[in-house]
């Protein structure tokens, strides 16, 4: 009736909505199977951390285009990079601060995380959102080309640490091997200075240069690769077993670096405890290997290796979560370079201290094993060093040491470091990050 002619008559309009659906897209074409075992190992571990009985409000102000920077510590003028990447969240989404675990986490409103949860089961990962369970980062797999920079850094590093450093180690090596002639440090450099002059405090730098030019090659590059072969190889459980592994990549790469630096360690403590043995290096190489054989070169090993795996052990275990401790109270760091470089002085400086204690001992007995042609061994020269105070005798130089090391393992770090950004192997080099946007724009 009425004029209506028809399904107009009874039918109600009809709007439909169709959704383009690829076969593929950035998330999975970056990740790989391994990456989505990962992945569900994460949604297990965020299950307690969604699980948290306390409201999350999150304002939509605090997002989106027309959204405000939040204040985030920050020791500069301005915003920070990740602050300012937080005008690209959708609005109800938003950065809150916990202060159990001292750093911001992304959080959604409860209307936003109803709608883009699936399911109750798969939480949102407070710290990357609803993607969170998509891995955004991994490791870079290192080829032949990055290891040969971790070479040449570590060598740099530590061969001019050492170098840099000689006069601190030639004094100690004097204090070590003729606590009677120098019964202090400060003595040691008048008494060293007035008798023999100023080239003395430079005695031996050439095989100080060259062993740990070699012989730091070798050890950060051997301790970047153990580690990252243990932490592959120890799967889920390599976070639980972080101290573990860098214990124990540390170790075997001392062991191999020690049968290096020993032999210019021997020709170093000769030429500084018997100047007049020979006119220069070379010859003190010579006559050594002439008077008592080239594996005498090498009779300290045993030692050596009591000194320098502790040594390294310390060394790169307190290096290493020291800064890892410095880099959550002040997370600005990570992206600002001269506070990185701040990091990694004050995480050397701390292992260099912790270092020198726990080595102390066995270096005082290669300095008595190597200080003379005697041909005395490593538990003889012990003895030797008991029977005249003690155990304090094999503390002789510790406090030099400390400073010595203080100053030689946060250079070596803070040179490291710094090298390693020149040559394009720092840590943010070293990862790959998800494109979202490019990996979309190539479907």
């Amino acid at each position: 009736s009425g004029g209506c002619i028809g399904r107009g008559c009874y039918d109600k309009p009809v709007v439909a909505k169709g959704f383009a659906r690829s076969n593929i897209d950035s998330f999975k074409s970056f990740r790989t199977d391994d990456d989505a075992y990962k992945a569900e190992r994460v949604e297990r571990a965020l299950e307690g951390r969604s699980s948290d009985p306390a409201p999350r409000i999150v304002s939509g102000s605090t997002s989106g285009k027309d959204s405000s920077l939040p204040a985030l510590p920050y020791f500069g003028k301005g915003a920070s990079s990740s602050t300012q990447l937080l005008s690209l969240l959708p609005s109800g989404i938003g950065l809150l601060y916990d202060p159990q675990i001292k750093r911001y986490t992304l959080a959604a409103g409860k209307s936003f995380e109803s709608f883009l949860a699936p399911a109750p089961s798969k939480p949102i990962d407070p710290e990357f959102g609803p993607r969170g369970r998509s891995p955004i980062e991994k490791e870079k797999s290192l080829g032949l080309s990055s290891y040969l920079r971790f070479c040449l850094s570590g060598a740099i590093c530590s061969g001019g640490a050492h170098f840099v450093l000689t006069p601190l180690d030639v004094v100690k090596t004097k204090v070590q091997t003729d606590a009677v002639k120098y019964p202090s440090v400060f003595g040691a450099f008048n008494t060293v200075y007035r008798e023999e002059g100023f080239g003395t405090f430079f005695t031996g730098w050439a095989p100080t240069l060259v062993g740990f030019f070699v012989g730091g090659g070798i050890l950060y590059t051997a301790t970047e690769f153990l580690r990252r072969y243990l932490t592959e190889l120890a799967g889920s459980s390599a976070v639980s077993l972080e101290v573990p592994i860098i214990l124990i990549g540390a170790a075997a790469a001392s062991f191999i670096g020690s049968f290096v630096i020993c032999p210019f360690e021997a020709v170093r403590i000769r030429s500084v405890a018997q100047p007049n043995f020979a006119d220069n290096i070379v010859g003190v190489l010579s006559r050594i290997v002439e008077e008592e054989g080239v594996f005498s070169l090498f009779s300290a090993i045993p030692v050596f290796l009591t000194k320098e795996i502790p040594f390294a052990m310390a060394k790169f275990t307190v290096f290493d979560l020291s800064t890892e401790f410095l880099y959550e109270e002040f997370p600005a760091a990570q992206e600002d370079l001269k506070l990185s470089l701040l990091v990694s002085l004050v995480g050397g400086t701390l292992g260099g201290v912790v270092a020198a204690i726990v080595s102390n001992p066995a270096d005082t007995v290669i300095s008595e094993m190597k200080k003379s042609s005697d041909g005395i061994g490593p538990i003889a020269a012990c003895k030797t060093l008991l029977s005249r105070s003690g155990i304090p005798t094999l503390f002789t130089g510790l406090g030099l040491r400390m400073v010595f090391y203080a100053i030689m393992i946060s250079l070596q770090f803070l040179a490291y470091d710094s090298i390693r950004f020149a040559l394009g192997i720092g840590t943010d080099d070293l990862k790959l990050y998800l494109d979202v946007l490019g990996g979309a724009l190539q479907q």
